[in-house]
């Protein structure tokens, strides 16, 4: 029996992570997933000198693996393995195969599974396992029905298999008119010829492709196991900690209540349940952001603002200290009178004026006593999340301002705000600290000139900002400004975060993505918008397109009024081939690349005969990673579909994101050119709104961000 490893992808989506080297040398602990591979093969009894590796992005890197025969496939960037296989097979015929796929992962039982399986076997595991999203129909028997990108199911194939010499002579007659397609499209079609069967996995398998599955593979197999809980998750703060480190860590986040489904829910207060849920998930550090941060709530509740703000506390450092478990503690400038006149630094004396900023330095008392944890002391937050987030002093001022109401306000006490994602970002880098950390800005304000700061970003009348001269600040300190030595971190100050926190509710996708159709947001009712975008998009589709497409076919549900438009004026059927069952999540909103990817493939359903031998115009919102098309469009491509076009109701997005609205990802601009990108999509055609006619459609919203889709690094706003 011959190996084939197929290798030959960039694996884009790793970033810097293969910049020097394909993906299957990726280190998995003290060897390379490739070496891995290979010594579990030899350990079956398998000879180096059986394998062969279809390689071609730096395929230089794995020919320095002594003894491995690699077959080049020089035109990777341009084909799926369907290509990779052919070449591949050429060199192996009238074999017995085995064929994986080179970013696999598996265990030494898993690799029984199908050796001691019979010839024209696939492996089959469940689909909880997050990893594929090829599903497989079988009979009672295990025979395969159907197996496709397409295909939606509760068992998805794993890209191992092991041919008989006639089924690889079958697939391989089928490969070549599929080499820019998965091979299991020439797989399925010959299914009538030769059965094939499933056979089932339980066995650890996991398949790389992004950042976040790499860590998640490396959890699964004890290699690397670094996994975050954030307590206090469904927060204003703590959500935000939550995604920025989920997209680099295995991340859990709880919360104390039921009321946000997103999270689980652990009591704080039960010691026992705090040790039992350790015991379960294994963190290697916890960040607690839970507590009551009022002062008022605090003072109104003394006992409960001690149970959640110190008790609480003091189970969290119990557990670490018994499970050796790092413990990084969110604190507050509050623990400070703000009397001295001077800048407080880490070690300062801590005299807190009110009850609030008591609980939290008996915290810290309790933290302190736990050499293993890092204190991050914090002054006022302010930023956003979504729609549902608490309404924080920015946010009360641009309601007031809008109104055109009144707002009289104190000028005494001295703050100095940080946005809650340079909060986020600036824990994630202090991970390995320990001791106390401060992170501030340096600009000071006081609500009274923070307030003008805001009428000023919004062009909103100043003479409705009046300094309340009656104002007491009771039991409120100051100044309390956080000396930063080394270490520590400045982030942002109040006018470029005023900025961005206005931008952040002015973000255009509000318009063209996330809102709901029936909602009218800034002066538009939203599905007329999108439709009417999508008009002007259908008026500029070449004639070549309007005269061989069969259908205009929505990506559901953020293309369906696009659709429409395109449509109507392209006059190219309208045709939901696309299904998407009712979900609560958005993949946009998620930061996690491999958990978008896992949304994206559980709720967009193709239906094969409405696709079948059909040229079809896919439309979407827009392209910034490609996630979503690439996915689709291999689901399509699986279901048979003659021509595949692409076209956006925006033009091309060339920027990152700099307001913190889009997690800081890769965009396929960065590596792709817009002339590429039908080949990157493996599909006939792509085309984008005019830039013009999109700044034209936005351009009576005022101060609207829309930096991500400029020309050039300009500000429109």
């Amino acid at each position: 029996m011959k190996v084939i490893i197929l290798a030959a992808g960039k694996g884009g989506r790793l970033g810097d992570l293969v910049k020097d080297h394909p993906k299957t040398l990726l280190e998995f602990g003290n060897e390379t997933i490739l070496d891995r591979q290979i010594r579990l093969l030899k350990k079956k009894g398998i000879p180096v000198r059986d394998i062969v590796v279809a390689a071609g992005y730096k395929a230089e890197k794995i020919r320095e693996i002594n003894e491995i025969a690699v077959i080049d496939n020089y035109e990777y960037a341009s084909t799926d393995n369907s290509y990779s296989l052919w070449l591949a097979m050429q060199a192996v015929r009238n074999e017995t195969l085995l064929v994986l796929d080179g970013d696999l992962v598996f265990d030494e039982e898993a690799l029984d599974t199908i050796l001691n399986a019979p010839l024209d076997t696939v492996v089959g595991i469940n689909a909880n396992n997050n990893f594929g999203n090829t599903g497989i129909v079988y009979t009672s028997d295990n025979i395969i029905q159907e197996i496709g990108k397409h295909v939606s199911s509760q068992v998805i194939y794993a890209g191992i298999m092991k041919l008989s010499c006639e089924c690889a002579g079958f697939l391989e007659a089928q490969l070549y008119d599929c080499k820019k397609m998965w091979y299991t499209v020439a797989l399925n079609k010959i299914l009538e010829r030769k059965s094939i069967r499933m056979v089932f996995s339980p066995n650890r398998i996991c398949g790389i492709n992004t950042y976040s599955e790499y860590l998640e593979a490396k959890h699964v197999f004890g290699v690397e196991n670094f996994t975050i809980w954030v307590t206090g998750a469904s927060g204003f703060l703590g959500k935000k900690i939550y995604h920025v480190l989920q997209r680099s860590y295995h991340t859990i986040g709880t919360k104390a209540t039921s009321a946000d489904k997103e999270f689980q829910v652990v009591d704080l207060l039960d010691k026992d349940a705090v040790e039992a849920f350790v015991k379960l998930q294994k963190p290697c550090v916890i960040v607690n952001s839970a507590g009551i941060a009022e002062p008022e709530k605090c003072l109104e509740n003394k006992n409960t603002a001690y149970k959640v703000n110190v008790e609480a506390v003091g189970n969290l450092v119990e557990v670490c200290a018994a499970h050796r478990i790092k413990l990084i503690h969110i604190s507050t400038d509050y623990v400070f009178d703000g009397k001295s006149g001077t800048e407080y630094g880490r070690n300062d004396t801590r005299m807190p004026c009110n009850y609030y900023g008591e609980t939290k330095k008996r915290a810290e008392d309790q933290v302190l006593e736990y050499a293993d944890s890092l204190i991050v002391r914090i002054p006022i937050i302010y930023g956003y999340n979504s729609k549902l987030d608490k309404e924080v002093f920015p946010i009360k001022v641009i309601n007031s301002l809008k109104k055109r109401e009144k707002l009289y306000l104190d000028n005494k006490q001295v703050r100095y705000p940080v946005l809650i994602d340079d909060v986020a970002l600036s824990i994630a880098k202090a991970l390995f600290q320990t001791g106390i950390v401060h992170i501030t800005s340096n600009v000071s304000v006081t609500k009274y000139t923070w307030a003008k700061i805001i009428a000023k970003e919004l062009s909103a009348d100043e003479s409705l900002i009046i300094e309340d001269q009656n104002s007491n600040l009771g039991d409120r300190p100051k100044h309390v400004k956080l000396k930063t030595e080394q270490q520590d971190y400045i982030v942002t100050d109040v006018k470029r975060g005023t900025e961005i926190l206005r931008k952040q509710l002015s973000c255009v996708f509000q318009l063209i993505y996330k809102s709901n159709p029936t909602e009218r947001i800034y002066h538009f009712n939203v599905g007329e918008y999108r439709y009417w975008l999508g008009k002007k998009l259908g008026e500029s589709l070449p004639v070549e397109i309007k005269e061989k497409a069969d259908y205009i076919v929505p990506v559901p549900t953020s293309g369906l009024y696009y659709a429409m438009g395109v449509s109507e004026t392209s006059k190219i059927p309208y045709l939901q081939a696309l299904v998407k069952p009712d979900v609560m999540t958005r993949s946009f909103q998620i930061a996690d690349i491999s958990l978008r990817e896992r949304v994206i493939r559980e709720k967009i359903i193709p239906i094969k005969e409405l696709l079948e031998d059909k040229s079809v115009v896919l439309i979407d919102e827009a392209i910034f990673t490609g996630m979503t098309l690439r996915v689709v469009c291999d689901a399509v491509k699986a279901c048979g579909a003659k021509k595949i076009y692409i076209a956006l109701p925006t033009p091309e997005c060339r920027n990152l994101c700099r307001q913190y609205v889009q997690p800081k990802r890769h965009l396929l601009s960065q590596d792709i050119s817009s002339c590429d990108l039908a080949q990157y999509f493996r599909v006939d055609g792509v085309f984008f709104q005019k830039y013009e006619d999109f700044v034209d459609s936005v351009k009576c919203i005022n101060g609207l961000c829309m930096d991500c889709f400029l020309d050039d690094n300009r500000n429109m706003t």
